[in-house]
């Protein structure tokens, strides 16, 4: 699916059909047209950001020669998000702790399975999810009311937002839902 096509689905929830038309048909958007495209495509990576910190994390796994102790977090391939857990050359999960430039664990090879943050994308990418457009759409258009300060609209995008993630993080392998708090 491409940013576009979300951008498309959250323009007729936010009352901007003229806007998803041109989008559809390639025709050229006039400045005001491409100032709330540009402010879609920012909420669709806010979005996309929301739902890989929280509910469905892009993870990725090296394996690491480990120098002192130490493996800086410069040697890996993309930015970690978070570290998820090191295991040693065996296979064992090991104790670790991370600071703001490396990564402390007491082995001598290491292979560290971390979380990372999606790439910024523009309106003509493609994104790469297991989600349905239409839930990214209900978070693009909650954020994108909330910026227009309406409040009572961006609560019943905030809701189908949530729902639809928390159902389908729970028939889905791949997301996991964080825990709730009793108040």
């Amino acid at each position: 699916m491409l940013v576009k096509d979300i951008i498309k689905l959250s323009c007729d929830f936010i009352e901007q059909q003229a806007l998803a038309q041109k989008l559809e048909q390639g025709s050229t958007l006039e400045s005001c047209e491409q100032e709330i495209a540009d402010r879609l495509v920012k909420c669709f990576n806010l979005v996309n950001n929301e739902v890989a910190s929280e509910f469905v994390p892009i993870k990725k796994i090296e394996q690491f020669d480990v120098a002192n102790g130490k493996i800086l977090l410069s040697q890996f391939s993309a930015k970690p998000y978070k570290i998820l857990y090191v295991k040693n050359g065996l296979g064992r999960k090991m104790r670790f702790k991370q600071f703001d430039d490396h990564i402390f664990v007491l082995c001598k090879k290491a292979i560290v399975c971390y979380s990372i943050l999606p790439p910024v994308l523009s309106i003509t990418d493609q994104v790469d999810s297991f989600l349905p457009e239409r839930i990214f759409a209900y978070g693009v258009a909650r954020e994108f009311l909330f910026m227009q300060s309406r409040f009572d609209d961006a609560d019943i995008f905030e809701e189908r937002f949530k729902n639809s993630l928390e159902l389908i993080c729970r028939l889905s392998p791949h997301g996991k839902m964080p825990r709730r708090r009793w108040l």
